[in-house]
This record gives C-alpha cells, structure tokens and sequence, in this order.
C-alpha cells in the first residue's frame, strides 16, 4: 500500500468531520480484511513520508518482498508540486512494488499493481478522471501523477484504439497499474484486485517503468 499520509485534499468519510487519505487506508484495511487479504502496509501512526533511498528499502523490504499485490492510492494533495520525485515518497516504494529483487538468493517478482483514486474535498474525481460524453470514454490526467505512475498507464505494448471525434480512446487492459475509483473498489474489491493479477501475469504485453527520474 502506498499513499500519501496527512492528504487532507479528500471527501470526508461518513460519521468523520475531518478525514486524510489514511483514514481511507484504515476503511481500506477493514474491506481487504473481511475478504481475507492480508495487509502489508504502515501501521497506524507510522509515516516514512522523511525517508528515502536506503531508508526507505530498509522500511519496505520485508513488507514488498513477499507481497503480490500493491495499492496506490491517488488521491490530489500526493504530490507535493516543486519538490522532485525522487525527493516524494510514494515513487519509491511503487519502484520498489516493481522491481524483481534479490535477497538471500531469493528473488521477488513484479507485483500486480492497483491504484485507487479517492475522492476530493469536495466529492469530486474531477483532478484526475473526467467523462467525454461524446466518446462514452473517459480521460485520465496523468500529468498530475508521478512520472513513474504516468509511465505505467497507457503502456500496453501494442494497444487497442479506435478514433471518436478525434480523439484517440483506448480500450482494454491499457495500463499495467489500472485504475478505480473509490466508490467502484467499495463495491467490488475481490474484482479489482482480479483484474490487477490478470494484467500481472500477462505483463510482457506492457512496457513497465521500474525506475524513479
């Protein structure tokens, strides 16, 4: 699991008069919990938000190596706006999410990578996901994201498109981290996660950015 911890840019969640994104990853804990996943992330109050490069690997290291499935959560305040990726804390940890590591002769494999996007202060997906009407489709605005997140969507080798209105709508398993709403992942967690393993283990068919830049 990977998100930024103190974002307040969120909807506040029902009975709470103040909620951050990590009051979702706890509503998110209960959910994978009650469908008997086990969670690998922070525990509550713990925010490695300061570290980073050995840091970070020393603090990751046993939770990636033997998980399978990593959660991004997207939510508007994660990226802090003038301050590098590399600097940022959530690219590392999906750097670390995708690489193929070695320890004890052991290596681990790519995992299936899930981004949920939360809702904003005022309810809205709009900062990320918008609706085009005339095409039925729906746009992403990636450049919002981290350049590491931006380079794994819309990454299939060979994608399927066709032309609406001028405009270029892929269709498909487009992107190796594939992306659902909050309201979508409440409904349907066992799904999503489906969906994310499936792109996993048909991963030659997308070109995966592993590195932070």
């Amino acid at each position: 699991m990977t998100y930024k911890y103190g974002d307040s840019l969120v909807q506040n969640l029902p009975g709470q008069y103040f909620s951050t994104a990590r009051n979702y990853v706890d509503e998110l804990y209960t959910l994978l919990k009650a469908d008997d996943h086990i969670y690998k992330g922070e525990n509550d109050g713990e925010d490695l938000s300061d570290f980073k490069d050995e840091q970070i690997w020393d603090s990751l290291k046993d939770k990636i190596f033997d998980s399978s499935v990593t959660l991004v959560v997207i939510s508007k305040g994660m990226r802090e706006i003038g301050v590098k990726d590399e600097d940022q804390w959530m690219p590392w940890e999906i750097s670390y999410s995708l690489k193929e590591l070695s320890r004890n002769g052991i290596y681990s494999k790519t995992n299936a990578m899930l981004a949920v996007v939360l809702p904003d202060e005022n309810g809205s997906y709009g900062y990320f996901l918008t609706h085009n009407p005339v095409c039925n489709s729906t746009n992403y605005n990636t450049d919002s994201l981290f350049r590491i997140l931006k380079n794994n969507m819309f990454n299939r080798v060979t994608p399927q498109t066709h032309d609406c209105n001028g405009n270029v709508i892929h269709t498909g398993w487009f992107s190796y981290i594939h992306c659902v709403t909050w309201q979508v992942l409440k409904n349907n967690l066992s799904g999503c996660i489906d969906i994310a393993v499936e792109i996993k283990n048909n991963s030659s068919a997308y070109k995966i950015c592993k590195v932070v830049d």
